[in-house]
């Protein structure tokens, strides 16, 4: 396959001396392939980027500096907030154009937010914060909000300064959508595809679902009137996936309710047999948003297949492509476990085996300096995981 080809060569400028001593991870190397393919094979390969969410909570100087830090990192694209608690279309605004004035495109997240929904509206308590519930959007309401944010991207930014819109963050996971909300005893439940949808507890979630998809059709005919002349792709809410691969104990055992990918775009494309409403909502998007931490396997290609791809290429009518909108691996695992060299080494399989599978359009590697636990860059220098932009967009 040409991108493993194209993966081996990358590997192998890295580090010739594979994964000493890891028990998870092949000992050696892929043989290189042709190192002049790279240029020829470049086109067909998504873009990559990077998370740097939350820039509400910091100034334009500090945007600034953030800006500087991921261009001299070698990374094209970055994924932010919209409008959310603490911030403003303004700050949102001046955000993309400090990004867009270094040469680096955007994909911005627009999470749920209070003027989307009712007047005086009260978030619900949540596993770790309180929540918006997604059934509880007032339509009229997130079609003002939407047009605004829309209209003001369009009037003030440059026509490339945007890839993309997501709409949502893991709106099928109890811990950013307050539709999901744990059972009596404190447990999470898993909506799985036979979920009867006259379940007490998936009600909400159920009618949370049939909102979304009309949200998503008012974006898409809101960004047809705004971005006429711009290619700004829909996404959908990037979803929580993986949790088949043990049985989604982890999010169970913490509270926090799940609706199983291909339940989620079951419903969204109208497909279940006990639906009222048969619309297609998906035919809206552009792309389907996906997160994906996945553990520290050997095959990471059939890993990402069985439990990330698979599952929601299942019950698709049309194929769309992925938009890998948050990924990574925690450093805490690396602490006494290869440092950042391992974790380079698994950011790499991970790439080949995106780039195999075929069908994403982008990745954001969660994240750049925010976060303690997931960033590549540290007390002014980029860590050496991160070191992997300069090989793959390069």
């Amino acid at each position: 396959m040409k991108q493993v080809f194209l993966y081996s060569i990358l590997m192998l400028l890295f580090s010739a001396g594979g994964l000493q001593g890891c028990s998870d991870t092949p000992d050696t190397l892929p043989d290189p392939g042709d190192p002049d393919r790279k240029e020829e094979l470049t086109s067909i390969f998504p873009i990559h980027g990077i998370c740097r969410q939350n820039l509400q909570w910091v100034n334009n100087s500090k945007t600034v500096e953030i800006a500087n830090n991921i261009v001299k990192s070698d990374i094209p694209v970055v994924r932010i907030n919209g409008v959310k608690e603490d911030g403003s279309i303004d700050q949102v605004i001046h955000s993309i154009n400090i990004f867009a004035d270094r040469g680096v495109k955007v994909l911005l997240i627009q999470p749920m937010w209070m003027e989307m929904f009712p007047l005086g509206y009260q978030k619900v308590p949540g596993p770790n914060f309180k929540l918006y519930r997604m059934a509880d959007i007032d339509l009229v309401r997130f079609r003002s909000y939407m047009n605004e944010l829309l209209k003001q991207i369009a009037l003030r930014t440059s026509k490339d300064a945007l890839i993309g819109l997501e709409l949502f963050n893991e709106a099928n996971w109890g811990d950013f959508n307050g539709d999901l909300q744990p059972n009596a005893a404190g447990k999470g439940e898993v909506f799985r595809l036979d979920t009867p949808l006259d379940l007490p507890s998936f009600q909400p979630i159920y009618a949370g679902i049939g909102k979304y998809g009309k949200c998503l059709a008012i974006t898409k005919e809101l960004m047809d009137t705004h971005f006429a002349d711009r290619n700004v792709k829909l996404v959908t809410t990037g979803m929580v996936s993986g949790g088949e691969r043990n049985n989604y104990s982890w999010s169970i055992n913490r509270g926090i309710s799940v609706i199983a990918t291909n339940m989620f775009m079951t419903l969204l494309q109208g497909k279940h047999p006990d639906q009222s409403d048969k619309k297609n909502y998906l035919r809206f998007a552009d792309g389907i948003g996906l997160h994906a931490y996945p553990p520290l396997v050997d095959d990471m290609e059939h890993d990402l297949r069985t439990y990330y791809f698979n599952p929601i290429n299942a019950v698709l009518e049309q194929p769309l492509p992925y938009w890998m909108t948050e990924w990574g691996f925690a450093r805490p695992q690396f602490e006494n476990n290869g440092g950042e060299a391992r974790r380079l080494q698994y950011f790499h399989s991970f790439i080949e085996a995106i780039e195999t599978i075929g069908n994403t359009d982008m990745t954001a590697l969660y994240e750049f300096d925010a976060t303690n636990n997931h960033n590549i860059w540290e007390n002014g220098a980029l860590l050496e995981s991160g070191t992997i932009f300069q090989y793959i967009n390069n």
